[in-house]
């Protein structure tokens, strides 16, 4: 528990600074719940982020998409939920496969993906911190949506604390 104090008083510091942090969201497509989190952030906060994928390179073989970008993923209620709530077209932005590196980049990490499924270089505890948020691949729109809802309180949480 001191470790967690002192890494939000570290990070409170940082935001003082006119130096940016650096937020990493993870789900495990890099397809709804990290990248609605990463619009989101970019909306609301004056830090930097980005978005990753636990399993992007695997489901993208498994399911022979044509390319890496948001708009060849047979599922696009990501994609139109954040251009109706945000403003933002992402369908051209490209899904990235989650690899340690990224991790050392981050000042803060958030993993929006069933621990089950995290790859076991990725741990919950200092500048990495789990939000249990389900995943809604395969569920109704209404669940879908309020997933993203879910979200992004879950950033607006976020912000708040960071600035």
């Amino acid at each position: 528990m001191a470790q967690s104090r002192d890494w939000v008083v570290a990070c409170n510091n940082r935001m003082r600074s006119s130096k940016p942090m650096k937020i990493l969201f993870v789900c495990y497509a890099n397809v709804g719940r990290s990248q609605v989190a990463q619009a989101y952030f970019t909306k609301l906060s004056r830090h930097k982020s980005d978005s990753a994928g636990i399993a992007v390179n695997q489901l993208i073989v498994q399911r022979r998409l044509a390319s890496r970008k948001l708009k060849d993923v047979l599922d696009q209620r990501p994609v139109a939920y954040i251009g109706r709530e945000f403003g933002m077209d992402v369908s051209e932005r490209e899904r990235q496969q989650l690899v340690p590196a990224m991790l050392d980049e981050a000042d803060r990490v958030i993993v929006i993906a069933e621990k089950e499924r995290w790859p076991d270089y990725l741990h919950e505890g200092g500048k990495v911190v789990f939000w249990d948020i389900p995943d809604a691949v395969g569920q109704p729109d209404d669940f879908t949506y309020d997933v993203f809802r879910q979200v992004q309180r879950r950033v607006e949480r976020l912000v708040e604390e960071i600035g």
